[in-house]
C-alpha cells in the first residue's frame, strides 16, 4: 500500500511538518529505511540516525527537538507507529477455505464452509468451528473442542480435549493447550497421579506465542481472559485464572491456582509461586519472583518481589557492600589494636 504524507497524518491525527504530497509505503528502522519508507524517533538518543537516514518522514514525538524534512508530530508516537505498522506493513493473509485431502476429521464433526483446514490437521469427535478459522499444517484438535469465529491456529498447535477458545485468538506454533497440570500425590515414598480432569477456556481476541504450555485444570478450568496475550515460551500451570488485556513476556511461569487480575503487565523470566492472587494493574519487571499476594495497582521487582522503589533501595545498597567491608575490616584492625 502507498499513501500520501498528508493522507496518513489525518488517519493518524498528528500534525505534518512538511510536503504533504510525498508518498510512501512501508514503515521501517531509521537505520534500514529507504526513500519510499516512513521511520520513527521515540528515543533522544536515536536522533543521531536522522542525519544518515534515507528515510523519506519520520513519525517523532511533538516536542521532539529534531531537523528534517518530513516529520509528523504525534502526542503517543508509539501509538501513531503501531497504526503505521498496521497499514502499511501488515499483509492479512487470505483465508482459503476447504479442507486439505490429507485432514483426518471425526465423522461427526461438521466443518463449516468458510473454515480453512490444512494438511496433516487431525480434528476430534465433536469438535466446533466457527466460521473463517484457520487451522494451519498438522495443527491437532482434541475431542469435543470449541475455536470461535476468525480464530487461526498456526502449524503444529495442540489443542488438548474440551479446550474452548474465544473469537479472533491466534496460536502460534508449537504450542500446546491443555496438557495435563502437574498434579501428582506422594503416598508411602511412591508418586500417585492425580487426574487433571478439567479444561483451558480462552477468551476472545487471546493471542498465544510459540512453544507456550498452558495446563488443564485438575478439577475446573485453567483462565485466560479477553484481550490477554502472552510472548513465546510461557507456562501457566493448571487452575491458573488470568484476567483480560493482560501482557505476560517471554519464559513466565505461573504456578498453579494463582489469579491475576486484569491488564496485569509481566516482564521476561519472571514468575509466580503458586495460590496467590495479583490485583489489578500490577507491573512485575523483569525477573521479578512474587511470593506473595499483590494488591491493586503496585509495580514490584526483585526476589522475592517487592515495591519496586523498595528494591532500587535495596540494589543501591548492595552496590556499596564492598566499600562497606573494607571500612568494617579497617574498623576490626583498629579496634584490635595492642
Amino acid at each position: 500500500m502507498t499513501i500520501k504524507l498528508g493522507e496518513l497524518a489525518l488517519t493518524l491525527g498528528v500534525r505534518l511538518e512538511g510536503d504533504e504530497s510525498v508518498e510512501v509505503s512501508r514503515l521501517n528502522e531509521i537505520q534500514s529505511a529507504s526513500v519510499h519508507e516512513i521511520s520513527f524517533l521515540s528515543n533522544s538518543k536515536y536522533i543521531k540516525y536522522a542525519k544518515t537516514t534515507q528515510a523519506a518522514a519520520l513519525i517523532v514525538p511533538e516536542d521532539m527537538d529534531i531537523e528534517f524534512p518530513n516529520l509528523l508530530r504525534s502526542p503517543n508516537p508509539q501509538q501513531s507507529m503501531l497504526r503505521t505498522l498496521q497499514l502499511l506493513n501488515q499483509q492479512e493473509r487470505p483465508i482459503r477455505p476447504g479442507i486439505h485431502a490429507t485432514a483426518v476429521i471425526d465423522s461427526q464433526t461438521m466443518i463449516p464452509d468458510s473454515a480453512e483446514v490444512g494438511p496433516g490437521v487431525v480434528i476430534g469427535k465433536g469438535v466446533e468451528l466457527g466460521e473463517q478459522v484457520i487451522l494451519e499444517s498438522n495443527v491437532v484438535i482434541g475431542n469435543a473442542c470449541k475455536i470461535g469465529a476468525y480464530s487461526r491456529l498456526f502449524p503444529n498447535v495442540v489443542l488438548a480435549e474440551q479446550s474452548i477458545m474465544g473469537k479472533k485468538c491466534i496460536i502460534h506454533s508449537g504450542t500446546v493447550i491443555g496438557s495435563d497440570g502437574f498434579g501428582f500425590a506422594v503416598e508411602s515414598g511412591k508418586i500417585h497421579k492425580i487426574p487433571q480432569t478439567g479444561n483451558v477456556i480462552l477468551g476472545d481476541e487471546v493471542e498465544i506465542g510459540a512453544n507456550c504450555t498452558i495446563d488443564r485444570g485438575s478439577i475446573g478450568p485453567t483462565t485466560i481472559g479477553d484481550g490477554t496475550k502472552l510472548d513465546n515460551l510461557v507456562h501457566i500451570a493448571h487452575n491458573v485464572h488470568i484476567g483480560k488485556n493482560c501482557f505476560l513476556t517471554a519464559q513466565i511461569a505461573i504456578a498453579g491456582s494463582t489469579v491475576l487480575g486484569d491488564r496485569v503487565q509481566m516482564g521476561g523470566q519472571s514468575g509466580v509461586v503458586g495460590h496467590l492472587h495479583v490485583g489489578d494493574d500490577v507491573s512485575i519487571a523483569t525477573r521479578g519472583g512474587v511470593t506473595r499476594d499483590i494488591p491493586d495497582g503496585v509495580m514490584v521487582s526483585g526476589f522475592p518481589a517487592r515495591p519496586h522503589r523498595d528494591e532500587l533501595k535495596i540494589e543501591a545498597i548492595i552496590q556499596k557492600l564492598p566499600e562497606l567491608y573494607k571500612a568494617v575490616k579497617t574498623l576490626e584492625k583498629q579496634v584490635n589494636k595492642p
